[in-house]
């Protein structure tokens, strides 16, 4: 009776170890419902707060919480960006000046350029640039402190006071923000930063308003398309690679035709932004088929379980909002794109309108060689042809179990007889 329960025993953790074995490294598949082209639907997203608006109008379109108070991390600095193209000295070309307290944080993963220092100067344009696209918190410190009127580029009285001129531009800010009619809003630095108290923050509503602002200006709204970036060499950083900047906005990275967008013929913009406060957020803004510029701003987005490319993960729920707003104000669908439709022979002359401006010249698809989602290949595959191949994973486990199973019967069989 014993030799039996110790076969059973036996042959229960041979199943067992097998089982193990087996799915060893098979990772739990999270299955989300999905479009007819098999995008995340808007009905499965989970965004905290959010609102679309027209650019132009300032409709608001589709919101959820919008008016609710948030920290709302580096989509500050689009509130720095607008506040400097606006100042009456701003030059593209003057040069700031970098000065020590810009340099320091308290968080030593906190995003900066590399090998930046204290007493370089850089060009107004090339730091706007490093700040829409790097999220340069170094940067937006640079830019108000030298645009604020009491230090380094700026500065008429001879101060040279980092810390007050920082202090004056960010009142400059909140000044501005109340005339475009963000009234629920208060910033207290030009990167943004969480403040313990929570005094730094915005809501949904008025984010995407100072969004719709700030793309009114040709060169933030250039910047804001740009997938990539390069800071010129100077005296003090002469390698060409020293200043690579890359957008984190995945609207921008993979654009309307890779994402399959069926109202939006371009993706515009327009920041991105992660606190432990706000949670991680994005501001995204698209044309129509129809030609209307609309601006969603996103706060406390659940990304999808994409961890080989977190920035798609976080740019798929802002993408459902975008087409759900545009369906909602009935705007046409597009034609069908081909991404490997044919180029136009060399025989053909050019139309003199097909002329391709800087901006849409960088393209929907540009930057993607070295993009993990292009060699990860499972974030590519339809969710259903996924579960498909779990449940072929499955059935295949279990025959391979079946088949253990009646070996160890048989084995057991034949000792039986021996003894016997």
């Amino acid at each position: 009776m014993n030799g039996k329960k110790n076969r059973a025993r036996y042959l229960w953790a041979v199943i067992f170890l097998a089982l193990g074995v087996l799915t060893q490294g098979v990772a739990p598949i999270d299955v989300y419902a999905v479009d007819h082209l098999g995008w995340p639907a808007f009905d499965e997203i989970s965004v905290e707060a959010y609102c679309v608006i027209d650019a132009k109008t300032g409709q608001e379109i589709l919101s959820k919480n919008p008016d609710r108070q948030r920290a709302n991390a580096s989509t500050t600095k689009i509130m720095t960006a607008l506040v400097l193209v606006e100042d009456e000295n701003f030059d593209p070309d003057k040069l700031l000046t970098v000065s020590e307290g810009a340099l320091v944080f308290s968080d030593p993963s906190s995003v900066r350029l590399k090998g930046l220092k204290a007493g370089d100067q850089l060009r107004t344009a090339d730091c706007l640039a490093a700040l829409l696209i790097a999220s340069a918190n170094d940067i937006a410190r640079v830019i108000a402190q030298n645009y604020g009127g009491a230090y380094g580029a700026v500065d008429p009285e001879r101060e040279s006071d980092p810390v007050r001129s920082q202090a004056l531009f960010v009142e400059r800010m909140n000044r501005r923000a109340a005339e475009i009619g963000a009234n629920s809003t208060n910033f207290t630095n030009p990167a943004g930063f969480d403040e313990g108290d929570g005094s730094h923050f915005t809501t949904a509503r008025d984010l995407a308003l100072i969004a719709a602002e700030a793309m009114k200006h040709p060169l933030i709204a250039q910047i804001c398309s740009l997938h990539y970036y390069r800071l010129p060499t100077n005296f003090e950083h002469p390698e060409a690679w020293w200043g690579t900047l890359s957008n984190t906005n995945a609207l921008i990275i993979y654009g309307a035709d890779f994402l399959q967008s069926q109202y939006y013929t371009r993706y515009t913009g327009v920041k991105t932004g992660t606190t432990p406060q706000a949670g991680k957020c994005l501001v995204g803004s698209g044309i129509t088929v129809d030609g209307r510029h609309l601006v969603c701003a996103a706060m406390g987005i659940t990304p999808l379980d994409l961890p080989e490319t977190p920035l798609l993960a976080r740019a798929l729920p802002v993408r459902a909002i975008l087409e759900e707003a545009a369906r909602l104000e009935k705007v046409p669908l597009r034609e069908d794109v081909d991404l490997l439709s044919p180029l136009p022979s060399d025989s053909q002359e050019p139309e003199e309108t097909a002329a391709v401006t800087p901006e849409t010249e960088a393209g929907e698809m540009g930057g993607i060689e070295d993009d993990p989602f292009f060699t990860a290949g499972s974030g590519q595959v339809n969710p259903v042809i996924l579960i498909l191949a779990a449940l072929g994973a499955l059935a295949f486990i279990g025959a391979i179990v079946v088949a253990i199973t009646a070996l160890l019967v048989w084995i057991t069989r034949i000792r039986a007889k021996r003894k016997g």
